[in-house]
């Protein structure tokens, strides 16, 4: 029944659907404390490795599939990291123990499988909390820098107040970056503890965070400065003249001035904490946006709110806070990845089917620089052996990835989302096994700092009056048994009108696509035995190459 109810949601939010712009971030916090969202195994041994590894890929193809492009993947946990570090000690949820490495390099397997799927990865550091007083990272820092620590209840924090803390962050911050192909350094909890007690001196303790901000800030920009420095503060910043927040802000209670952080360009992104809903959501999601400084602030949402062991909030809070978000420019990222994979009340689905049915890419860094790379050129289009069109181009200099759009009208505008085909791609070719009647391309050129390029294009006419080594895409062979016609691998849709022409060009009929068992199909019995061509005919009458078929053989489906 809930099921049900959750997808009635879905369809009645989906007339509301705020169009997004192309640049949006879509992240997700995956939480590696004690395995809360990965791992959920140890490995010890070769196939404990590979049990772990399959699970986090299993992980991001999910992502993938419902249009997440940034994950924020704790890398240090509790003085603990999930890396080889000469700093601090082996994070106990890969092996099962403090110290005690699992075989592999957590974070850089990481990297590289976010990497080859187009995601954005930030090292999430959990900066000021390290665990109980007798955990492994508390006694590691407690024996190599014991004035950095301070002791609350059975608990260890490192010390805002200590002017060594700033530094010994930055250490961390340094070590990832300089050692990993990291996309961004992401700092949770730095802020005073919530059981520090009272802090007489509220501007001089801004000043204390402040200091560590401005460390690591310079660190990251110093080994590379394209990787985006960003925060998870309290998510109400300061009382406002729209609403009070309670008595729990980032300003006033735990000294996080994020304010002047983004005025003095210390950060790049904010991804403000902000699990609240109603009265409590909207004024301050307005404070952040004014607040911004022309920085990428995008909203955390407490989607395990909605579990039954917590809030139990309905699905529409969540999806309300994602429509507003989205309709402020500011995109969103959930808290935590197990609640949004396992699809609690539906949210996967909405967010997959409805949300984010096209890409986006993250938003260009311009402060840090707005030079454009170079426009991709020697764009072609093959037949590779398996019969399928590839789209190629030549690489461009630099450390660069790439956006693939089409269209199937010319002169096409690649600031449309819809026409996003491909985002953060990495190699020079692309296998498009389903063009339907999309025959215009372009290709852009994204640097780190996501600055794209001026696009390249590639045109139907362009494909089809070409050389010899140039194969056109009406060499596409479309399946059929002599009766039907199938096109499940096109992009045609129910009620499309399809035209069918002999090799000579000649007009033999004419059908409407429609769905049989699940299958998308025209009939094509009455035809004579022989080549021909299909083309998808638009509203306006146009005439779009869809591939052809050969009804002589009867192809085995």
């Amino acid at each position: 029944m809930k099921r049900f109810l959750s997808i009635i949601i879905i369809l009645c939010l989906t007339s509301l659907q705020i169009v997004a712009d192309k640049h949006e971030v879509r992240a997700v916090w995956l939480t590696t404390l004690g395995g809360l969202d990965w791992p959920h195994s140890y490995a010890h041994d070769g196939f404990g490795i590979d049990t772990q590894q399959k699970e986090l890929r299993d992980i991001l193809d999910r992502y993938v599939e419902a249009g997440i492009n940034t994950v924020l993947f704790q890398s240090r946990v509790r003085g603990t990291t999930i890396y080889p570090s000469a700093i601090e000690p082996w994070e106990a949820s890969l092996s099962g123990n403090v110290g005690v490495s699992p075989g592999y390099d957590a974070l850089d397997f990481a990297i590289r499988e976010c990497h080859k799927r187009g995601l954005k990865i930030h090292a999430w550091i959990a900066a000021i909390p390290l665990g109980k007083w007798d955990s492994g990272g508390c006694v590691n820092i407690r024996k190599n820098n014991p004035s950095l620590v301070k002791r609350i209840g059975d608990e260890g924090f490192l010390n805002p107040e200590h002017r060594g803390t700033a530094g010994y962050m930055a250490a961390i911050c340094s070590e990832i970056v300089r050692n990993y192909d990291i996309d961004g350094i992401h700092l949770d909890y730095l802020r005073y503890p919530d059981t520090w007690g009272r802090i007489r001196n509220k501007a001089a303790a801004r000043d204390n965070i402040t200091r560590v901000v401005e460390a690591v800030y310079e660190a990251v920009k110093r080994e590379k400065p394209w990787v985006a420095v960003s925060t998870s503060p309290v998510g109400k910043y300061a009382d406002t003249k729209r609403a009070w927040s309670r008595g729990w802000n980032a300003r006033d209670v735990v000294c996080q001035d994020v304010d002047l952080w983004l005025r003095r360009g210390l950060m790049d992104m904010v991804f403000p904490m902000m699990y609240f809903k109603g009265e409590n959501f909207y004024p301050f999601l307005i404070d952040w946006q004014e607040r911004s400084n022309g920085r990428v602030v995008v909203p955390g949402l407490g989607i395990y709110l909605m579990h039954q062991t917590e809030k139990d909030w309905p699905l529409v809070d969540i999806i309300r806070e994602m429509q507003v978000s989205r309709s402020q420019g500011m995109g969103m990222c959930f808290f935590r990845s197990k609640f949004f994979t396992d699809n609690t009340k539906g949210l996967y689905d909405y967010t997959k089917n409805v949300f984010s049915r096209e890409l986006a890419l993250q938003q260009p860094m311009t402060w840090l620089s707005s030079q454009r790379p170079q426009s991709p050129h020697g764009l072609q289009i093959t037949i590779n052996e398996k019969g399928r069109a590839v789209l190629s181009w030549d690489a461009v200099q630099g450390d660069i990835l790439y956006n693939v759009y089409g269209s199937v009208e010319e002169g096409f505008d690649v600031n449309n989302q819809e026409n996003l085909l491909m985002a953060g791609y990495d190699r020079t070719s692309v296998e498009l096994p389903a063009l339907g009647s999309i025959r215009h391309f372009a290709v852009t050129a994204t640097d780190r700092y996501s600055v794209e390029s001026q696009p390249a294009y590639l045109h139907y006419d362009d494909i089809e009056g070409g050389n010899s080594a140039h194969v056109t895409l009406d060499m596409l062979m479309l399946q059929n048994d002599k009766q039907w016609l199938y096109l499940d691998e096109s992009d045609v849709q129910p009620s499309d009108l399809l035209e069918i022409h002999s090799l000579t060009g000649v007009s033999q009929t004419s059908r409407f696509v429609y769905v049989r068992g699940g299958r998308k199909m025209i009939d094509i019995s009455m035809l004579p035995m022989g080549h021909y061509k299909v083309y998808v005919v638009s509203r306006k009458g146009n005439k779009h190459l869809l591939g052809r078929f050969c009804n002589i053989i009867i192809n085995k489906m």
